[in-house]
């Protein structure tokens, strides 16, 4: 194998690798109840070492998307083990339940709520650490997120999935750029050994 073809591979590896221990998903695709919001209503932003997962959850203006008093209460997830929370900051209590949401995939959820009306509201965002007890791999599938205190119009409650991405130009241009100085360089290392 050729060395330009070595490094090529060893630069893919580092960036499938590094894409695959960060993410951010960005929720709004009804998955179960009756309604869907014309905008996105959250962000959830996501990286891990081993079987270590730091989140930052961020709730945009719940109440102009749905209605005054709306709030996330739980995320649901899909993974072979429960994990230990710790390092809470922010808007909301973080605590492990059994039980996920929708559609029997889910094995538990992060629970958003505690006393006195302690939840994530509109503008507020919530981080925490999840150490699970072996490393589990989490993708924008694993995660489900339900909305509460919606209007009776709204069907009270619903559970909503990450809105798909379309990559953004910029990273259509790295990848031409990438692609470039690999011709360049294959072009330049070929008029050497002519």
């Amino acid at each position: 194998m050729s060395r330009s073809m070595r490094n090529f591979l060893a630069m893919l590896t580092m960036l499938v690798s590094v894409s695959a221990n960060a993410a951010t998903d960005t929720y709004g695709t009804l998955l179960a109840g009756s309604y869907q919001p014309a905008d996105p209503f959250a962000s959830l932003t996501y990286t891990n070492v081993g079987n270590i997962y730091s989140f930052t959850l961020s709730a945009f203006d719940l109440n102009s998307i749905f209605t005054t008093g709306a709030f996330i209460g739980s995320l649901a997830v899909d993974a072979s083990n429960q994990p230990i929370v710790s390092n809470v900051s922010g808007g909301a209590p973080v605590s492990v339940s059994s039980g996920g949401g929708p559609t029997g995939i889910f094995d538990f959820r992060f629970d958003l709520t505690g006393p006195k009306q302690a939840r994530l509201t509109a503008l507020e965002t919530v981080s925490w650490y999840a150490t699970f007890s072996q490393p589990v791999s989490l993708t924008s599938s694993s995660f489900a997120m339900h909305v509460q205190g919606l209007t009776e119009g709204q069907g009270g409650s619903a559970w909503y999935t990450p809105t798909p991405q379309v990559p953004e130009p910029e990273t259509y241009a790295l990848m031409l750029v990438g692609l470039g100085l690999l011709g360049f360089t294959a072009r330049r290392k070929n008029s050497f050994t002519v």
